[in-house]
């Protein structure tokens, strides 16, 4: 688990003298800001506490409905490793003043870079008190002012590192210890509590502590101190980053090195066919914007699978239930034998279908992830329906395509794309979204996006966790490296919640966007390669007739029905139940049979519903037009 997420712990400290009251003009510390950190210091222990030079705690960890261990190291001025095992993971990091690194669920060796980097930077600055130096250490602490509560009066610091997110923290005015932190992880607001400490060699170390996330009740962490070792000599191969490479070895199917699996597109993702534990092939969602594999519950409880704890997983709309299980072997092929297998899988088990099923027309068994797609050099071919892997360390590029920089935002690609010529940002790629461009809300206000943009169709989309709203509008042009085309259309995320409400990227690039090239993912080698195919230079479309439908079982609905376009004219209601287009039974028909025919129909051509509304039968003709 990560530090940054829980009170501030001791941290190695890289003080020049025994006091902090003879502080330099030039430090970014305000004066009542330093009263409370010179009375901090002799709290947990005065000239032992300054005279700390390295930590070592192990300690039990509650979360998820599990227990579980955490065993932490730190070295002056910045270094830090962990070690969590938790239920069916166990997951290592570490930072060796210039390098930081993690392990994946699978064990995969991975180096940290963009906000993942800054993060991290910002941790071991925190960890190591940088902010008690004379000069900060190039930080800031400012007072902010003063709290009461039932329990006592609290002194609010505002501490701020020389890279990365400001922290604020409570200290009690009557003991002077620190007794909550709060931080920023992009959207979400993680706040610590100290609850008790132990005197070791002359220090105060947190003894008991809690960390939450707000409105994520369910991933309450609690750790108990089991043992702490101050000053201690620590080797510094612990920090430094493991050799490359780590996990399960992958076995071929075919031939070693390379693996080619046809695909389906349907709705605009990729599926393919996946076995669990040696069982039939089932159809999954392959997505790189999965932080870790997952099998839908209903399908994890169909095969007999086993679950441990229960933890709240964010996705596009809002944030739902998971839980952990562990596969002896995932198998990824195709129909002729051709692919990949992985053993030791550790994966999320949680409710796919709920809200992504009805829209597919079909239910996916799970979802492809983080954990196994890193694994490789990930080729989608949109245009031959192809999906190859490659091994990643004898992969060498041989396309004509251009190479686009691209750095992790935890587990999904990071690419920079420039908006109307002007506006640039930070954008994760997203082969699990059926759109061109989401644009996430923070973005959309701080560039004043919903006022520039012209004519736009207020919409309802859904992803992992629920629904959200979101206004689909065109702009006047994107650019992708080398590559720009006129006229897309991108949706202005109104979400309250969930991934599309992240500070820290302008938004999801998706397969809208996607399928114009194909799309060669390193991620050892941080290239995105992007090729242009027979979709590149065609105009971005949106539904010309206005609506969409949903399957439950053996019946079709209409579950949104836009405003003003040509399906409300008609007289389309949502729930009307959808039997025929232009005579011709719904029950065969794809979704994609119908967005051929209806979404991207010619504008001024007419087509008749039947539909069932109310236990009668009627007939609405449409005719499509161009709504943005």
């Amino acid at each position: 688990m990560n530090r940054a997420f829980r009170p501030q712990r001791l941290g190695p400290l890289l003080l020049l003298g025994a006091t902090l009251v003879a502080l330099p003009a030039r430090a970014a510390i305000t004066p009542g800001a330093r009263e409370v950190l010179d009375r901090y210091v002799q709290a947990m222990g005065g000239r032992a506490f300054l005279e700390l030079r390295a930590l070592h705690t192990r300690s039990t960890l509650s979360a998820f409905g599990l227990k579980g261990s955490t065993e932490s190291w730190m070295v002056r001025p910045n270094l830090h490793a962990s070690l969590t095992e938790i239920g069916p993971l166990k997951l290592r990091d570490g930072f060796d003043g210039t390098t930081a690194w993690r392990t994946d669920p699978g064990g995969k060796i991975l180096t940290l870079d963009g906000k993942d980097l800054e993060r991290l930077r910002a941790s071991a600055w925190f960890d190591a008190e940088g902010y008690l130096l004379p000069d900060q250490g190039g930080g800031s602490v400012a007072m902010t002012g003063t709290e009461q509560d039932s329990a006592g009066s609290y002194a609010v610091l505002e501490i701020t590192p020389p890279v990365g997110k400001p922290r604020r923290y409570w200290f009690d005015e009557k003991s002077g210890l620190p007794v909550k932190q709060e931080a920023k992880n992009d959207q979400q607001t993680i706040v610590g509590r100290a609850l008790a400490w132990r005197t070791v060699a002359g220090v105060l170390v947190e003894e008991r502590s809690v960390t939450e996330i707000a409105g994520m009740p369910a991933n309450t962490i609690t750790l108990t101190l089991d043992s702490a070792w101050v000053n201690e000599e620590i080797p510094a191969a612990l920090f430094a980053k493991p050799a490359e490479g780590g996990g399960e070895p992958v076995h071929w199917l075919g031939t070693p090195g390379v693996a080619k699996l046809p695909f389906e597109y349907r709705g605009r993702h990729v599926w393919v066919r996946a076995s669990v534990n040696g069982g039939p092939p089932a159809d999954f969602i392959f997505d790189t914007g999965a932080s870790i594999t997952v099998i839908d519950s209903a399908y994890a409880a169909k095969i007999g699978l086993e679950t441990q704890g229960r933890q709240q997983a964010q996705g596009a709309g809002a944030s739902g239930g998971a839980s952990f299980a562990q596969l002896q072997s995932l198998r990824v092929a195709g129909a002729d034998g051709d692919g990949v297998e992985l053993a030791d899988v550790k994966v999320g088990v949680l409710s796919v279908n709920g809200v992504l099923g009805p829209f597919f027309w079909k239910d996916a068994a799970g979802v492809i992830g983080f954990d196994f797609v890193v694994r490789f050099v990930d080729e989608v071919d949109y245009d031959r329906r192809l999906l190859t892997l490659y091994d990643s360390k004898s992969f060498a590029y041989a396309g004509k395509g251009a190479a686009v920089p691209m750095t992790l935002a935890g587990h999904t690609p990071v690419v920079k794309m420039k908006l109307d010529g002007a506006i640039e940002g930070d954008f994760r790629v997203d082969v699990g979204s059926g759109s061109t461009v989401d644009l996430h809300g923070p973005f959309v206000k701080q560039n004043g996006l919903d006022a520039k943009a012209g004519r736009s169709v207020p919409v309802t989309g859904g992803g992992f966790g629920g629904t959200f709203t979101s206004r689909i509008t065109r702009l006047k042009k994107l650019e992708l490296g080398p590559y720009a085309w006129d006229d897309p259309v991108v949706s202005l995320s109104e979400a309250t919640s969930g991934a599309f409400t992240s500070e820290d990227y302008a938004g999801n690039i998706g397969n809208r966007l996607l399928e114009r090239f194909r799309c060669t993912f390193d991620y050892d080698r941080r290239v995105l390669y992007l090729e242009p195919g027979k979709k590149f230079a065609e105009r971005d479309r949106f539904t010309r007739s206005g609506f969409q439908l949903a399957r439950f079982g053996d019946t079709v609905k209409a579950m949104q029905v836009l405003p003003g376009s040509p399906a409300e004219k008609a007289g389309l209601q949502a729930g009307d139940e959808v039997t025929a287009i232009d005579g011709r039974p719904v029950g065969p028909m794809t979704p994609d049979d119908v967005t051929a025919l209806l979404d991207d129909g010619e504008p001024g051509s007419r087509h008749t519903l039947t539909v069932k509304r109310e236990g009668g039968e009627r007939t609405l003709k449409i005719r499509l037009k161009e709504m943005l």
